[in-house]
Formats: structure tokens, C-alpha cells, sequence
């Protein structure tokens, strides 16, 4: 049996593995079941490449699996073109599919019903998709920050939307980008001193080359920051890919980028002679 759920459904709708867990084991069983391998997921349903599916798909490859269960077709796959792949792979193999919350008939009336359901799921899905899309962009338009982007020296207030300054944080970015501009210090000096002093590093244990390259060139330091700026669609979904196969995130042409304004910590001139 195969269970899925992504990690924003288990956040918003509570959505439950473990449910679905337990419904497909009870129909496994009331089919005649006798021994049940369980593969799970928490990932999108929008790709293949999911480390339980996968294992499952090959554990049928094998041979001696007669029954596949599913709690639902789009715990199976997101995408009507998956779905019929994953349904043919499972049927040719001589292995009975299941569903705990759908009747799957194999049948030309049934597989007709079952593209019709999965063409209409992935219609409506793209549309709550394209409908959130447009609502964040227009938030950041009209009304500033749509999400917490995690910017060293500031911290996300979610009830008014906005960046405020940590002052203790602040006044590192500003030593950061004196010791670069006006001594003349380099990465590795700077990486020095500020573990030398004790300085906490934004996130773990450790200060990284990257991260005071990025505090150096962010233009949230002169009051404004970029949204909008990288197109990062199925980025997230092709991580388990092999690394030639991954989606890379892409830039957007400028003018599509939003320019929200936040409080500034770095004077403009100073900003300048670092760059």
C-alpha cells in the first residue's frame, strides 16, 4: 500500500498519513491480505521521483505483489498523465489496484471515468495554484512582504506584513561592511574576526564565506529588497532527482521583479564602496 502527503497539506488541511495508513491496511486486509508492505511519502504529488513510490515501483518490478493499494488517486499523483502511467505499470504487471475512497474499474467505462475525474482534480488544482500566485504578487504590490524572506539583521512581524531591525544584528551588518570597504578585510578575515569575537552566525554553528558575500550585496541593508526576482517552479519537486535532472531555479526579467521597501541599516555611500 502506498500513502502520501505533502508537507503543506499536513500543515493546512491535516491531512494525516498515518489515516491513510490505517484505511488502506483495513481494505488490504478485507481484500484477503495476508502480509502488507507499507511505502509512504511526504513530498508532492506533482513529480515521480518520490523515494517511497519509487521503491514501491520497484519492489512490483520484482514480482509477487498481487494487490497495490491507494487511499485516493491523487494520493497517487497530482498529474492525470502520472496517474494513467502509474495505472498501466501496476496493471500490466498482473497486480489488482485499489482504491480506499474510489472505485477503479478497468474497464473502458471505468479508465474513461478515471481520466475524466484526474483531468478534472488537475484543472481545479491549477486554478487554486494560478488564483494564489496572483494574490501574493499583488500583495507584495499593494501592501509589502508576502512571507518571511530571512534576511540577517531583521526579523518578520506576520500581524503588520513588515521587516524590523535587530539592533544587535544591525550593527554587525554595519561592521561587516566597514571591516570590507574601509580596512580592506576578506572574506576569510572577516569570517575571522567575527568568530574570534563570538558573533552568533544567522543559522548553525558556523560562519560561511556565502553568507557575508550575501550580506555584502543584499539591497535590503539601503532600504528596499526584491520579490519576484527567481522563478523557482518545480525547484522543490526534482530534488530527489539525479543532480543533472534537478530543476534550477531561474531570474525572472527585471522588469517582472517587485521592489518592497524596508527599513535601512547601511548608509547608501558605504553601500556603494563595498560594491
Amino acid at each position: 500500500m502506498y500513502a502520501r502527503v505533502s508537507t503543506e497539506e499536513q500543515a493546512e488541511r491535516g491531512y494525516s498519513l498515518e489515516d491513510q495508513v490505517e484505511r488502506c491496511t483495513a481494505r488490504a486486509r478485507q481484500l484477503g491480505a495476508v502480509e502488507v508492505e507499507v511505502f509512504k511519502d511526504v513530498e508532492s504529488g506533482s513529480v515521480l521521483a518520490r523515494p517511497g513510490l519509487s521503491a514501491a515501483r520497484e519492489l512490483m518490478a520484482k514480482g509477487g505483489v498481487d494487490l497495490f493499494v491507494c487511499y485516493d488517486p491523487d494520493r497517487l499523483a497530482r498529474n492525470l498523465s502520472h496517474q494513467l502511467l502509474l495505472t498501466e505499470e501496476i496493471e500490466s504487471r498482473g497486480i489488482r489496484l485499489e482504491f480506499v475512497n474510489f472505485e477503479w474499474r478497468n474497464t473502458p467505462e471505468g479508465k474513461l471515468f478515471y481520466s475524466l475525474r484526474g483531468a478534472i482534480a488537475e484543472y481545479e488544482r491549477e486554478k487554486i495554484k494560478e488564483r494564489s500566485a496572483r494574490g501574493k504578487l499583488r500583495k507584495l504590490r499593494e501592501a509589502g512582504l508576502a512571507h518571511d524572506p530571512r534576511i540577517y539583521g531583521y526579523r518578520f512581524d506576520p500581524e503588520t506584513d513588515t521587516l524590523f531591525v535587530v539592533p544587535q544584528e544591525a550593527e554587525v551588518v554595519r561592521w561587516i561592511y566597514t571591516w570590507y570597504a574601509d580596512e580592506g578585510l576578506g572574506y576569510s578575515a572577516i569570517l575571522a574576526r567575527l568568530m574570534s569575537q563570538g558573533i552568533p552566525p544567522p543559522r548553525g554553528k558556523t560562519w560561511h564565506r556565502s553568507t557575508v558575500s550575501r550580506i555584502l550585496r543584499h539591497t535590503a541593508y539601503i532600504g528596499y529588497t526584491y520579490f519576484h526576482r527567481y522563478d523557482c517552479e518545480g525547484v522543490r519537486n526534482s530534488r530527489h532527482l539525479p543532480p543533472a535532472m534537478r530543476v534550477k531555479r531561474k531570474e525572472r526579467p527585471r522588469e517582472e521583479w517587485v521592489a518592497v521597501p524596508v527599513p535601512p541599516i547601511v548608509d547608501p555611500e558605504l553601500f556603494q564602496r563595498a560594491q
